[in-house]
Formats: C-alpha cells, sequence, structure tokens
C-alpha cells in the first residue's frame, strides 16, 4: 500500500508540472528516480501513461482518464490523514465506558456535564453494572474498577483511594451494645456480608495491633454496597461500607462508625483500559480528567474529615502510586 500510495503521488506530481525535474525538485528525488517510479506504475499496470518526448510531456489517453481516476483518492487520503491528526490533537467520537452502580450514580454522573463541556465533539455511552465486564469481548473503551485487579490484558490508572470502615445503626448498637475489639465482632454481633468478597465472611482489618482477620456472621448478605448500607440503617447489624458509599449516612447521623481505630486493608479505584499502544485521545484525555477530579484526598472523604468531629483514617491515601501495569 506504501509503494502504490507512493506512485501515486509521483504520478500526479509529473502531471501537474508537466516535467520530471521540477517534480524531482518538489519532492525531493532524483530525476532517474521520478522516472523509474513512473515506469514501475507503468509496468505494473500494463499500460503507458506518459508520452515522453525530447521537449514536452504530456499524458496518454489510459494516462489522463488513470489521473482523473486516482485524483480524488490522493484528496480522500489528504483528507482521512488530516482528520486523523485533527483526532490525534483533540478527544472526539464516542466513548464507552463502564462503572459500577452505585458508584457511577454518584460520583461519575456528576461529572458528565464537565466533561462534555470541556471536550465538545465527545459523546458518551455510561453502562453501569456490578457484573465483570471484559472490555476486549464487550467493546468498552474504559472501565471503573473498584478493588483488586486481575486481568493481565488491561493497563490500569490509580484514580484514588477507597477506603473502607465499620458502620452501624446508633439503635443496633444500644440494643446489641458498643463493640471495643475486632474479636467481639464475632462473638456478640451480626454482620450484613458483602458477597463480592472472594471470602465474604473473612474481614481483614488494620489497627493499632496491624492486622487482624477475623471470621464473622450474619442474616443479612448482598452483593451491592448500597443495599449493604441501607440494611444497616435499618438496624439489622454492622456491616462493611465503603466511603463512598456509607459517607452521606453518616453525615446524616442515620449510621455512625464503629471501631474508629479500625479499618479494612486498603484498595483503590482504578481506569482500566485495554491496551497502553495506540491510546486513543478520547481514552486518554478521559482517564486524565477523571484522575485529577477522583484524586486524593477524594470529595467525600474529605466531607467526612471535616465535619465529623475526630474521624480519621487509619490507612493513608497514597496518591504518589498512579499508573500500574496490573494488580
Amino acid at each position: 500500500m506504501v509503494t502504490e500510495t507512493l506512485e501515486l503521488t509521483v504520478f500526479h506530481c509529473v502531471v501537474k508540472h508537466s516535467s520530471y525535474a521540477k517534480a524531482a525538485d518538489e519532492l525531493g528525488l532524483s530525476p532517474s528516480g521520478v522516472s523509474r517510479i513512473v515506469t514501475r506504475l507503468e509496468e505494473r499496470l500494463g499500460a503507458r501513461l506518459v508520452q515522453r518526448t525530447t521537449r514536452k510531456l504530456s499524458l496518454t489517453e489510459a494516462g489522463a482518464a488513470f489521473h482523473a481516476r486516482t485524483s480524488q483518492i490522493l484528496v480522500d487520503l489528504a483528507d482521512a490523514e488530516a482528520e486523523v491528526q485533527m483526532t490525534a490533537v483533540k478527544p472526539r467520537g464516542n466513548l464507552r465506558i463502564s462503572a459500577p452502580v452505585v458508584f457511577g450514580q454518584m460520583y461519575i454522573t456528576p461529572l458528565i456535564e464537565p466533561l462534555l463541556s470541556l471536550y465538545p465533539e465527545l459523546t458518551l455511552d455510561l453502562s453501569l453494572t456490578d457484573r465483570y465486564v471484559d472490555l476486549v469481548e464487550e467493546g468498552m473503551d474504559l472501565a471503573i474498577r473498584i478493588g483488586s485487579l486481575a486481568d493481565s490484558r488491561l493497563i490500569a490508572r490509580r484514580l484514588c483511594s477507597n477506603h473502607r470502615v465499620l458502620v452501624a445503626e446508633r439503635g443496633y448498637l444500644e440494643r446489641r451494645g458498643v463493640p471495643q475489639h475486632p474479636s467481639e465482632l464475632v462473638t456478640h454481633h451480626d454482620c450484613i456480608l458483602f458477597t463480592g468478597f472472594a471470602r465474604p465472611r473473612e474481614w481483614k482489618l488494620l489497627g493499632p495491633e496491624g492486622p487482624v482477620s477475623i471470621t464473622v456472621s450474619g442474616r443479612v448478605a448482598s452483593n451491592n454496597v448500597q443495599a449493604l448500607t441501607e440494611a444497616s440503617k435499618q438496624g439489622m447489624g454492622i456491616t462493611m461500607g465503603a466511603t463512598l458509599s456509607v459517607g452521606p449516612a453518616l453525615l446524616s447521623g442515620e449510621l455512625v462508625r464503629v471501631l474508629a481505630d479500625w479499618e479494612f486493608e486498603p484498595t483503590a479505584i482504578f481506569a482500566v483500559y485495554p491496551s497502553a499502544r495506540q491510546l486513543s485521545t478520547k481514552v486518554r484525555a478521559v482517564v486524565d480528567f477523571l484522575a485529577d477530579q477522583l484524586r486524593d484526598p477524594t470529595s467525600w472523604d474529605r466531607a467526612l474529615v471535616e465535619q465529623l468531629p475526630d474521624f480519621r483514617f487509619t490507612v493513608p491515601a497514597d496518591p504518589a502510586a498512579r499508573l500500574v501495569r496490573r494488580a
């Protein structure tokens, strides 16, 4: 394809100038080199295109017809190159992005308007689901993932920390007592379990004594973090609450933090995409936008620290860890 394009370019330049020498000057080639390329084109086509005399150069009937038919091809090629170059500078086109339901509703949806205002030639197809989405198989450009990553085909950029704390409703704690140590969750309390964990009953916490692993039990379990929050608000037990989900309930007083010196092992929120090679401008632009908008300390964690007395995190944010190949 490269050879054919070169031949067309040289042929049209020769026709424009009616001269091998002038075409050679414009293209940075030697006159003999231009002549060889035109001859090669004629041999490939099996027809004489240019009539050569000692004083002038003219097109044969076949050459005139070929020139007319291929002129638009070069124009279309130039337009296509210009469009690609423009796209490489300015994000445009449709971007398909997948995100978990609660996180997408609470934190991605509010960013759509400012994102599209920033990039007016961009359109967005946002898919909210808590199931695992295979980006390659389902044709997604980008996904937001919370927690551990496993697909080695994907590139992941860390966006922010994902703090997870223990929460409960005040009435439940008045009935069952306020735990002073994680071990009491095993013997004295109902726990609301998140089935998105590989081992839902195994809770790994970090606190004053370092890491502690406990096995809890309860009558309610769900794979949806908002369902865990609602069950806890109804006084059904103590649950693991990602601050991005339970933050509003903590601020309103519907839930309170339990075991304030303890927090689940650290995790993070990532933007993942299929490949860093030939990364499209639109994906790069959206990932950069999300990284800026969701950076540590996140808006939801900042609100808890600023508005709730003595609220603090056991596990510090790590904004330096920005880009990883895989988890």
